[in-house]
């Protein structure tokens, strides 16, 4: 971080930023550099600071003087510091001045009047207590649900064993097994016969015995598929 003006640069070392305790002494450096050849040039250098509510401070000197034939050199100022409180909080700056005034960009230090804090055993004491009250509600209501849970099963199957009752076998009432598809085929083709008897005068047995035999052939392969079904 630096700023330079008629050839003064002014530069911080360090972190732009520091956190530290109340009642803590600090210090931070100030780099000045000279660069205007062989002119002698006078100036003093301070420091001050803006807090964080944009207000800022009285400019303190810093024993820091250039000396002769110090023309492109650099210089170290240090700055002590003493942070009271937290109302130290803000962005310090060096500041040179002369025939030309030149400062830092600053560096922001950070003032916390408490470190941090654990909690007291109260606290800690309230927490687990909560914790354990809430693990035992949510224990409660759960048996409490697998309770009511269980009843409602019970109470369904009820209902279901009074609107459903199983079927009692009768005597004498047995419905007979729905025809196979087959034993309906052979029906038809046995009117089928028999209309043909009707309208042509004459049996069927009269017919030739290939006829008679392939008649038989088609009786054994419907009963071969009726035993089929049936498997």
């Amino acid at each position: 971080m630096s700023s330079s003006a008629g050839g003064i640069t002014v530069t911080h070392t360090g972190l732009p930023i520091r956190v530290l305790l109340a009642n803590t002494d600090m210090s931070f450096s100030c780099k000045i550099h000279n660069f205007l050849g062989t002119e002698i040039f006078m100036f003093t250098v301070s420091f001050f600071y803006m807090d964080i509510h944009g207000e800022k401070s009285s400019e303190k000197p810093i024993a820091c003087q250039p000396r002769p034939g110090m023309e492109n050199q650099t210089m170290d100022c240090m700055v002590q510091l003493s942070l009271p409180n937290a109302s130290a909080t803000g962005t310090y700056y060096c500041r040179v001045k002369g025939h030309v005034t030149s400062q830092s960009d600053g560096i922001f230090i950070l003032v916390r009047d408490t470190g941090y804090q654990p909690p007291s055993f109260k606290v800690q004491e309230a927490l687990l207590l909560s914790f354990t009250g809430l693990l035992s509600v949510l224990g409660v209501l759960g048996t409490a649900l697998l309770f009511w849970k269980k009843k409602q099963i019970a109470v369904l199957g009820k209902h279901t064993a009074k609107t459903c009752p199983s079927p009692k076998p009768t005597i004498g009432t047995t419905k007979p097994p729905a025809e196979s598809i087959y034993t309906s085929l052979q029906r038809r083709e046995t009117e089928v016969y028999a209309c043909i008897e009707g309208e042509t005068g004459s049996p069927v047995s009269s017919q030739s015995p290939d006829t008679k035999e392939k008649m038989n052939r088609v009786e054994d392969d419907r009963e071969f598929n009726l035993v089929y079904e049936n498997l």
